[in-house]
C-alpha cells in the first residue's frame, strides 16, 4: 500500500478514532496498520460517540518510521499516542507501539493505557436483572506487548505478556462489589505470559473484501508471574470476508475467550460494544467464557456513501460445557457509511445497533467494526 503524505495526514484521524475505541479494550491493532509512507510525524483531535462514553474528544498523534537500509515496500513502523476524555468523565491515555525488524521477519506490538473510567456493572452470569445495575468508578493501568516472528506469508508466532492493575476508587453503598465477594472487587494485578498466533490474508485491513484474520492467543496468569489471581485464558478471534458482486462484501466474525481459575470481573468474557454485539452495553453480561458470532452484509450506495446490516448472537457461562441454543441472546442493526480515503477505503460509520428486547446503542467511530 503506498500513500502520499496527503493522504496520510487526511487518514491519520480517521485511523486515531480507530484506535480511541479500541483503546477501551485495550486491544492491539493488526499488523500493517498504517500506510506504507516514508517518515511522517502528524497530531490531530478527533471526536467520537458510544454508548459507553457518549461524546468521546481527545487528541493524538502518530510517527511512522523506517529503519535506515529498509525495503522501500516495507512495512513502516510507527508509534500512537491518544489522550481522551468523555462526556461521562472517562478518562483515558493510550500508547500503542507498532515495530517491525529485520525487513519484517519480526513484529512488536503493544499498548499501555491509564483510564479513570465510571463503568456500570450488573453482576456475573446471564440471568443478571436490569435492577442490579451498580456503578463503580475504578482506575485502570493496562500494558500488554506481543513479540512475534514471521514463520511463513502474513503468519506471526510469538510470546505474549499482559498485565492489569485496577484500584476501584468508589463503589454503590448498595451495591454487590461494596461486599468484596466478586473476584477483583478490592483491586489488585492481573500479570500474565502467554503465546500468540497470527494469521493475515486481509486485501485491506480498513475495509477487507477478501480473505481473513485469526489471532489466537492463550496466557497463564499465577503467583509466579507477578498476578495477585491464578486463571488461564484462551482468546480466539477469527474473521472471513467474502466478495459478493459489486464491491458487495459479507463479513463473519466469532470471537470466543475461555478462562478457567478465578480471573478478576473486570477480565472474565464481556460482549457488547461498538465491535461486537452492537445494541448491548459492553460489559452487561460478563462471565468465565464467551462466544460470539457476527455477521455484516456491506453494500456501496453512491459516490462514497455505503450502508451495512448486521446481526450477532452471543452467550456466556460460568461453564464450557454449560453453553446451549437457549442462552444465546441476539443483536441487530443499521448504519451508514461514508468513505473519506477511497485510495486505502478507510470509512466513517454510523451503526444504529438493538439487543434483543429493542433497546438501541447509537455507535459513530470510524473503521469497520471488524
Amino acid at each position: 500500500m503506498k500513500m502520499s503524505r496527503r493522504k496520510t495526514i487526511l487518514a491519520a484521524p480517521l485511523a486515531f478514532l480507530a484506535f480511541a475505541g479500541a483503546s477501551l479494550a485495550g486491544e492491539n491493532p493488526a499488523p500493517d496498520s498504517l500506510s506504507r509512507n516514508r517518515d511522517s510525524f502528524v497530531a490531530l483531535p478527533y471526536a467520537y460517540y458510544t454508548p459507553e462514553t457518549k461524546f468521546a474528544f481527545g487528541a493524538g498523534s502518530i510517527y511512522s518510521f523506517r529503519p535506515r537500509g529498509g525495503a522501500p515496500e516495507a512495512r513502516p513502523s510507527n508509534v500512537r499516542l491518544a489522550v481522551t476524555g468523555t462526556q461521562l468523565k472517562q478518562f483515558i491515555v493510550a500508547f500503542l507501539p507498532e515495530l517491525y525488524f529485520e525487513n519484517e521477519g519480526y513484529f512488536l506490538n503493544g499498548y499501555i493505557g491509564c483510564y479513570r473510567y465510571p463503568d456500570k456493572f450488573w453482576g456475573v452470569g446471564d440471568g443478571t436483572p436490569d435492577g442490579a445495575e451498580e456503578g463503580y468508578e475504578p482506575d485502570w493501568l493496562k500494558f500488554n506487548v506481543n513479540f512475534q516472528r514471521l514463520v511463513a506469508p502474513g503468519l506471526y508466532i510469538g510470546l505474549r505478556y499482559q498485565y492489569e492493575y485496577m484500584s476501584l476508587r468508589k463503589t454503590d453503598p448498595d451495591g454487590e462489589l461494596r461486599l468484596g465477594a466478586v473476584p477483583g472487587s478490592s483491586g489488585g494485578v492481573s500479570s500474565g505470559i502467554g503465546v500468540i498466533l497470527s494469521h493475515d490474508t486481509r486485501d485491506n485491513i480498513y475495509q477487507p473484501s477478501a480473505g481473513f484474520y485469526n489471532q489466537v492467543y492463550a496466557v497463564v496468569f499465577a503467583r509466579r508471574t507477578g498476578s495477585d489471581f491464578d486463571f488461564k485464558l484462551l482468546s480466539v478471534d477469527l474473521r472471513r470476508y467474502f466478495p459478493l458482486f459489486g464491491s458487495h462484501v459479507l463479513a463473519v466474525q466469532t470471537y470466543d475467550s475461555f478462562i478457567s481459575g478465578e480471573a478478576p470481573f473486570q477480565m472474565l468474557g464481556m460482549y457488547g460494544s461498538s465491535y461486537w454485539m452492537r445494541g448491548y452495553y459492553f460489559g452487561r453480561y460478563r462471565d468465565k467464557h464467551l462466544i460470539t458470532f457476527q455477521a455484516e452484509y456491506r453494500a456501496p450506495l453512491y459516490w462514497r456513501l455505503g450502508a451495512a446490516a448486521f446481526a450477532g448472537l452471543g452467550a456466556v457461562s460460568d461453564e464450557a460445557a454449560a453453553f446451549s441454543a437457549d442462552r444465546f441472546k441476539f443483536s441487530f442493526g443499521a448504519g451508514l457509511r461514508f468513505m473519506f480515503d477511497r485510495q486505502e477505503r478507510i470509512n466513517a460509520r454510523l451503526d444504529l445497533g438493538f439487543d434483543e428486547d429493542g433497546n438501541p446503542g447509537v455507535y459513530a467511530l470510524v473503521a469497520e467494526a471488524f
